[in-house]
């Protein structure tokens, strides 16, 4: 009884870890990720070690059942049915010879109702065995079939899981051919930019030629901070300003030249003030001339009026040369200066719309090398995570060909 008593508590034991095992396994989506093989080995080491020694306590009880059985003096030549069978047939053989003689024979009868007794006796003992015995292989059957219920309810967990498992390597595989064909796209994206940029770069330096070519200079301030191959730091509105370009002939680039170096606006400012000053020249020269005006006036009267003519005359002719001098002047500087204006208009825009483009074009290369290192980042995450994914398959392969094996 105390050996069933531990069967029992052994199996419940077993059925309960089973439970548990298969609750966890049940509510937690993420346990058969950590099983590795080594785990699975280790398991079915404990459950070899336990079943070793479930079969050597039944042994050991069973040798000490038959030596029970040896040192009991009740039975001490019954050996099972077959020396009850044998025994059974003498005692028909000595009733079928002694039922003559029964009426002579009291002491013969109660002898063989004792040996009757004793038998019948030995074949309780025997029958209460045999029902002991069949209890003890009801019991094991019954382990037996938990632990193979469990065993298969496991493998059924197994193979969930593998499926589940193929299902998401079949999802990655998906999502990483999806992530390479965004890089494809990407990489064709960031070719045709880079072929937009060249064409742009080529045709510039054409306009350049065709400027050379017919006589045109380009003035102004061109530079741009460059730090890296992805960046750009453009210069600030005041800079921008600073450094406005235009397309001009090589005589008015002489004109320029000659006002000094710096950007285009301060060399028109300088122009501009120059005029001014020569304005104001013209101006006081004509304030002269009316002073000279009225001194020869006086003049004509203290001097006789020749003198004073021929003085008057040449004096006026002299400041008329001075005054259509200065006048021709300022008027080649305003025309000068109004086309240069409308030129340097011109071309401020024709260089702020080339700037926008250009800006635009270098933030867009930018974006698109960010979107590069962002799926090439993206893309070796996956690797690793598939990588990872089939060892982990593996592993939970090697696991499941270890139980069928023990299975």
């Amino acid at each position: 009884m105390e050996s069933q008593n531990r069967l029992r508590s052994r199996n419940q034991s077993h059925k309960t870890e089973t439970q548990q095992q298969s609750s966890g396994i049940m509510n937690k989506e993420e346990g058969l990720d950590l099983i590795s093989a080594e785990e699975a080995e280790v398991r079915i080491s404990a459950k070899r070690q336990a079943r070793f020694e479930a079969r050597n306590m039944r042994m050991k009880e069973i040798e000490k059942k038959r030596k029970e059985e040896e040192k009991d003096p009740t039975s001490g030549n019954t050996s099972g049915p077959d020396s009850t069978l044998i025994k059974e047939e003498k005692r028909n053989q000595q009733r079928n010879y002694s039922s003559p003689r029964k009426s002579s024979s009291d002491c013969s009868s109660e002898g063989e109702s004792e040996n009757y007794n004793s038998n019948v006796r030995d074949l309780k003992i025997e029958l209460k065995e045999l029902e002991e015995k069949f209890r003890k292989t009801m019991v094991t059957n019954a382990g037996l079939d938990n632990e193979k219920s469990s065993l298969v309810y496991q493998i059924d967990l197994l193979k969930d899981r593998l499926e589940e498992r193929d299902e998401l390597h079949s999802l990655v595989k998906k999502e990483l051919r999806e992530k390479h064909r965004q890089v494809e796209l990407l990489k064709k994206s960031h070719d045709d930019a880079g072929r937009s940029v060249r064409l742009l770069q080529a045709q510039l330096d054409e306009q350049c030629l065709l400027l050379t070519e017919r006589g045109f200079v380009k003035v102004g301030s061109t530079e741009l901070i460059d730090t890296n191959d992805d960046d750009t730091i453009f210069p600030p509105k005041e800079e921008q300003e600073k450094r406005t370009r235009g397309i001009v002939s090589n005589e008015t680039a002489h004109i320029l030249s000659a006002c000094g170096s710096g950007p285009l606006d301060l060399q028109i400012k300088r122009l501009a003030e120059e005029r001014n000053d020569l304005q104001d020249t013209v101006g006081r020269l004509k304030l002269d001339l009316e002073e000279q005006k009225t001194n020869n006036l006086k003049l004509e009267r203290l001097t006789s009026e020749e003198d004073a003519e021929k003085e008057a005359k040449r004096l006026i002719d002299e400041y008329k040369f001075k005054f259509q001098k200065c006048e021709q002047d300022s008027a080649t500087l305003a025309t000068n200066v109004a086309r240069l204006e409308t030129q340097v208009v011109r071309f401020k825009t024709a260089a702020e719309t080339a700037e926008r483009s250009e800006h635009e074009l270098k933030a867009e290369r930018r974006k698109l090398q960010r979107e590069l290192r962002e799926s090439s980042t993206r893309i070796d995450e996956l690797e690793t995570s598939n990588k990872h994914l089939e060892a982990r398959l593996a592993k939970l392969k090697t696991a499941k060909s270890n139980l069928l094996k023990e299975l």
